[in-house]
């Protein structure tokens, strides 16, 4: 197996506003094709989290590195490369109100120049596979919160990113669709791509490849 890294945090420390430790002395690695899971409470720091993945936000103090590249302020470029190479669903992975759902969805591989045809190809598959083509052409605000969350599935899994962010996967979803997208992450964990999932609470089902840590008192464990 692989043992490139993919994310890489080493001694991370992060307050808040208010001058509150968010991450003290943080360490984590996530290596190729490998996924993690990881859970805690509101408040105990998995949105800023995934601002210090996305390059959002910056430590006080450690590194945060992405594909072997450390993320820094005044790397701009750099940031908007590695962003493009991360697919997201739920939290900072809004939909754009202004595009449709076909749009949205395209969004990845208008921004790797993906050639037209190609890109019409793979929308009307990932439409197909997650139940989006009577929705295409509505925008997001038209949706139903399962068909909004089902779109930004599509929207991450579109250009086969490296890397995928998901922050509450079962966020408004019925059991039944809950059953797909988790048999959907069982592929996407066996497929070589990496998975981060960010929840309150985790849950009993267990995904192959996967590793399960808890975030509390801004370590984890």
């Amino acid at each position: 197996m692989s043992t490139q890294k993919i994310v890489e945090f080493t001694n991370v420390f992060v307050t808040s506003d208010r001058g509150e430790t968010i991450f003290h002395d943080f360490g984590f690695t996530l290596t190729a094709g490998r996924s993690v899971v990881i859970s805690g409470p509101a408040g105990s720091g998995k949105t800023t989290l995934v601002e210090l993945l996305l390059g959002l936000r910056f430590p006080d103090s450690g590194s945060v590195e992405l594909f072997g590249q450390c993320l820094w302020p005044r790397k701009r470029r750099l940031l908007k490369r590695i962003r493009r190479r991360i697919g997201g669903v739920g939290g900072v992975y809004d939909l754009v109100p202004s595009l449709t759902v076909a749009e949205n969805v395209m969004v990845p591989l208008v921004l790797a120049s993906v050639k037209k045809r190609a890109r019409s190809e793979r929308l009307v598959k990932m439409l197909t596979e997650f139940n989006l083509l009577k929705q295409a052409a509505l925008y997001p605000h038209r949706l139903t919160r399962v068909e909004y969350t089902l779109a930004q599935f599509a929207r991450a899994s579109i250009a086969d990113q490296p890397l995928m962010i998901i922050d509450e996967p079962a966020a408004g979803l019925d059991p039944a669709t809950y059953k797909r997208i988790f048999e959907y992450l069982v592929r996407m964990s066996v497929s070589g791509r990496s998975v981060i999932i960010l929840t309150s609470q985790a849950g009993s089902d267990v995904l192959p490849q996967c590793d399960y840590l808890q975030i509390k008192d801004g370590l984890l464990s």
